[in-house]
């Protein structure tokens, strides 16, 4: 019986160990500043690598907009960065607008850098960690 529970305890140990080395898992609090009220939900996706970024996201939501300034708990997301993108669909049909340009013609904004032609992996991402992520939406 001692036995057992020695190798119990080592193999909690090691998994332990395991899931550190692959990173944190956990949630980001991110502030989202430009929202405008009552006019379109908040849609939100967020990418754990390079990989996925912009094709599979690690989690999504979409939340009301009842404040100009929302701060949202983001969880489900593992790594050590992370990378937002979310924009406001004005007229709530599930997907981001844009001009026959190609240019977004709602609120849309990503962690990280602003890039000129749209966030990428190596712009949008950030640490995944304690500090508040703010992202202040295009007008």
């Amino acid at each position: 019986m001692k036995a057992l529970l020695t190798v119990a305890t080592a193999t909690l140990a090691l998994l332990s160990f395991a899931t550190l080395a692959h990173g944190q898992t956990g949630c980001a609090n991110v502030e989202v500043q430009n929202l405008r009220v009552g006019q379109g939900p908040l849609m939100l996706a967020a990418y754990s690598d390079a990989a996925t970024f912009r094709k599979t996201a690690a989690t999504q939501m979409q939340v009301a907009v009842t404040n100009p300034t929302m701060t949202l708990a983001v969880c489900g997301l593992s790594g050590d960065a992370i990378a937002i993108t979310l924009y406001q669909d004005l007229n709530a049909n599930g997907r981001m607008d844009a001009n026959p340009f190609g240019m977004p013609t709602e609120p849309w904004g990503a962690s990280g850098k602003p890039a000129p032609m749209g966030p990428s992996w190596a712009s949008a991402q950030v640490p995944l960690g304690t500090e508040t992520i703010v992202v202040k939406l295009s007008q």
